[in-house]
């Protein structure tokens, strides 16, 4: 039987940091659910690996992708 390891990233707020944040994220090749409320919005960027290195590697990579995403539009 195949490992599979999964890692979730959550986060909540404005709508506009919300589409900003999607795409970087979509970018990576990463699985993005949105759900809009009435002030804030929320995702749920999902990513699979079979390794554990490759997807700690994933994980890395997509939290850069997003900081750098936030200072450059917040």
């Amino acid at each position: 039987m195949a490992e599979a390891h999964a890692m979730e990233v959550r986060w909540t707020g404005p709508a506009k940091m919300a589409e900003v944040l999607k795409a970087a994220a979509e970018q990576h090749g990463t699985e993005v659910q949105v759900e809009a409320s009435q002030d804030t919005v929320n995702l749920r960027i999902a990513l699979t690996d079979d390794d554990l290195q490759t997807l700690r590697d994933r994980v890395d990579a997509l939290l850069v992708a997003l900081s750098q995403a936030e200072e450059m539009h917040g």
